[in-house]
């Protein structure tokens, strides 16, 4: 392991070596050169922009090409800095200096050339133009060179760097090879020696974890005294034996004890539920709590579900005795209409009788006024006594006035009629005296009359008033049999409807008596339901329940 690390390290070192070799050379012999490559089209672009400024007539496009000059120059100047950035020889750096020196030169002519012929003068362009060829074409050559000499430099450097990296590379390849072949061979003798050593304890170690896997972890782990990986690792796996003895057996209690009702328990050693096995005791501990929680809510809905019951079990008694003494407050009613029913259906005979009387009066009523009329030609004969007469007639329509002011009572007593008639019969009676009244004086009239045969004049004129009033007493009386008769239609009506009525609290009392009869069914239910929770609650009882 030691040489396998060592040779590792070589070859790293190597490896790092050579990196920092060729970036070396990149960045000091390689990538300068196409700075220099730059700067030196640079340099031809300001020599272009210097043959444009002075060749061209126009102003504008004398101005255009000046402005590309010195922006081409000013890039120039930019890369010749990069370049002096990349010197790292003494030889570069002779070569760095010549450059300078020559672009110096040059730009001076350049700057001469483009003040003389930087214009429309014809003259003055022909002037510079002459300068430019004269004098500033042998200054870009030279510099021109200068640049191209760096950058032979920098070729023929950078080559030789390149083969000595390459040899060296070659002498590191093997060295690293030779290394790692010793290293390996050492490796292997040693490697055979660890891996007998190891090879032995790993076997015992394996038919017991097959059997620990088939569920075996009572067994001993086999004893392994050497301090290395392997005697860890049987040290290892015996603590987890060992804490799995115990975590199962702790396991096997509580489910025990919830198997068999108790759910008041806890873990005896929950220190050694760590990592996964602490889900597994959450598990179980989630799993007492809800079992636990559910149990309670049971016992809770159980005692709820038996107060209920017997809450309704008494509401529903409650109902049935009212149930009861409605039917019996309904039987009475229906006893009540049934008699009120016969009273009006008596009332409606009675009226009728009434009504037949009436038509029988108003008959004999008709007949005496024909007899009336009779009287009135026998009357024609006592004119003698009419003036006499005529004070009866007064108290006859005194006592007609107050007849039609009863029978008009009667009338509206009729039409309030209430309870079997009672104020038809209160008229009944008073038209009853008025009759008499009337009888009484009919015999006074007759004795008058009597005395009065000889006033036949006044006699006649009190007939034929008598005759009139007795018209109004039957127009009256008939007034009254029709009045009666409508009593009876009324009558009629009450009656029907007492009837309808009377069936309503039938089947009210039908509905009463199934309202009861469905309130023992649910007292019955209750009663039950109370038992069946009585039950659940025993059930619960059964269980140990946390505090």
């Amino acid at each position: 392991m030691g040489l396998t690390a060592i040779a590792a390290i070589f070859a790293t070192l190597a490896i790092i070596f050579m990196v920092m070799q060729y970036n070396h050379v990149l960045n000091y012999y390689a990538f300068p050169q196409g700075d220099i490559g730059h700067a030196m089209a640079a340099l031809a672009d300001v020599r272009s922009g210097t043959r444009g400024a002075i060749g061209y007539e126009e102003q504008d496009l004398i101005d255009q090409m000046v402005a590309t000059h010195d922006e081409k120059k000013a890039e120039l100047y930019e890369y010749l800095d990069i370049i002096e950035d990349s010197i790292v020889t003494k030889a570069g750096q002779e070569d760095y200096n010549n450059i300078v020196t020559a672009i110096e030169t040059y730009m001076e002519i350049d700057q001469k050339c483009l003040d003389l012929g930087a214009t429309e003068d014809v003259e003055k362009c022909k002037q510079a133009q002459e300068m430019a060829v004269s004098e500033m074409a042998p200054a870009y050559e030279t510099a021109y060179e200068a640049l191209q000499g760096l950058m032979d430099t920098n070729v023929r450097l950078g080559d030789s760097k390149h083969r000595n990296l390459e040899i060296l590379t070659v002498i590191l390849i093997i060295a690293v090879i030779l290394i790692i072949a010793g290293a390996s061979s050492a490796a292997i003798k040693i490697g055979n020696m660890i891996a007998k050593g190891i090879a032995e304890p790993m076997k015992e170690l394996d038919t017991r974890l097959q059997s620990f896997a088939q569920g075996d972890i009572s067994s001993p782990f086999p004893v392994h005294d050497v301090d290395d990986e392997v005697g860890d690792m049987v040290k290892a796996v015996g603590a987890t034996t060992a804490k799995l003895q115990l975590i199962i057996a702790d396991l096997e209690q509580l489910l025990g004890d919830m198997a068999a009702g108790n759910f008041n328990i806890a873990t005896s050693c929950e220190e050694e539920y760590v990592g996964e096995f602490n889900g597994l005791l959450m598990a179980i501990r989630t799993m007492n709590r809800q079992m636990d929680e559910a149990l309670k809510d049971v016992n809770n809905a159980a005692d709820m579900v038996s107060a209920g019951a017997t809450n309704l079990a008494e509401a529903s008694q409650a109902m049935a005795e009212g149930a009861t003494d409605q039917a019996a407050s309904v039987e009475e009613m229906q006893a009540t209409m049934d008699e009120i029913t016969s009273g009006l259906e008596s009332s409606y005979a009675e009226v009728n009788k009434a009504y037949d009387k009436a038509r029988d009066c108003a008959l004999q009523a008709e007949i005496s006024r024909s007899e009336m009329e009779t009287l009135m030609t026998a009357m024609n004969q006592i004119s003698e006594t009419s003036q006499k007469i005529e004070n009866i007639i007064g108290e006859i329509e005194d006592i007609a006035s107050q007849t039609n002011l009863l029978s008009l009572n009667a009338a509206i007593e009729a039409a309030r009629a209430g309870e079997a008639g009672k104020g038809f019969a209160v008229v009944a009676e008073q038209i009853r005296n008025l009759a008499e009244q009337s009888a009484k004086s009919a015999v006074n009239t007759r004795e008058l009359i009597g005395s009065a045969i000889d006033e036949v004049e006044n006699g006649n004129q009190a007939a034929l008033k008598t005759s009139e009033v007795l018209g109004e007493v039957v127009q009256s009386i008939q007034s009254i049999a029709e009045t009666s008769k409508l009593l009876s239609q009324t009558s009629a009506q009450q009656a029907e409807s007492m009837q309808q009525a009377d069936a309503g609290i039938n089947r009210i009392s039908e509905v009463v008596q199934a309202n009861s009869a469905t309130s023992e069914e649910i007292s019955a239910t209750s009663e039950e339901l109370s038992a069946e929770a009585a039950n659940m609650d025993d059930m619960v009882s059964k269980f140990e329940l946390r505090k």
